[in-house]
């Protein structure tokens, strides 16, 4: 069983926004959203591919990028 990292932030009173990852941990097609500074970098095999303000701008391209992957 693979290990899935905790919110370690929880209690802090200016939590960091945190990483997510999008798919399985098993899966070649897994993005990235990795925290930095105040946005969030997305990484998807090993390249980055755009820095987005917020999650939910993050997973508005993750969505559009896995359909043009499909074409």
């Amino acid at each position: 069983m693979a290990d899935q990292p905790t919110n370690s932030n929880i209690l802090t009173t200016k939590p960091p926004k945190n990483g997510f990852v999008v798919g399985s941990w098993d899966d070649p097609e897994m993005y990235a959203c990795i925290p930095m500074g105040n946005r969030l970098c997305i990484v998807y095999q090993g390249k980055q591919l755009k820095i987005c303000n917020n999650e939910e701008s993050a997973r508005k391209f993750i969505k559009k990028h896995k359909k043009r992957r499909k074409k």
